[in-house]
């Protein structure tokens, strides 16, 4: 009955830990001090942005190596993620490879629009760029994005 206990308590312990920076709009969030930094709150939507500061456990995401994870909360729920990746030193903008895999995960293909692919599905909004700017930290990043649309946010 023991080794029942502590079979448990492993896969609860690890389970709740390994999947500790994934996000997903929709879902409820109530960040700590130790875990999220606040970056701000926008003053229109009143959405508080965060910077994730756990312990990235799957360390990839569509095959780059995250850098950075931002999150955007509302009411104690995900309204926006942000995975800034880091390019790849052969990568051209977004590569070709890496599109292609986030198109075999949506009902619709991206469009391009002045650097950035993107897709509207429904109430959410996802995009794809490559950027060197606040949200990336003003370091080179693959961004992808992910957003309730904004008119619902206000």
């Amino acid at each position: 009955m023991k080794n029942k206990y502590l079979t448990l308590f492993i896969f609860l312990f690890l389970a709740l830990n390994g999947s500790a920076q994934k996000f997903y709009l929709g879902d409820k969030l109530y960040p700590n001090a130790k875990e999220y930094k606040l970056l701000g709150i926008s003053s229109q939507t009143k959405v508080a942005t965060y910077k994730y500061l756990g312990v990235i456990t799957d360390k990839f995401f569509y095959n780059r190596k995250v850098g950075e994870i931002i999150i955007g909360i509302k009411n104690n729920t995900i309204v926006t993620t942000i995975y800034n990746l880091i390019p790849e030193p052969n990568d051209v903008g977004v590569p070709r490879t890496m599109l292609d895999l986030i198109e075999s995960n949506l009902p619709f293909p991206l469009t391009y629009k002045d650097g950035i692919y993107g897709v509207s599905i429904d109430n959410t909004n996802i995009t794809v760029s490559r950027t060197k700017n606040a949200l990336t930290f003003h370091k080179d990043r693959i961004m992808f994005f992910t957003s309730i649309k904004n008119r619902l946010l206000k």
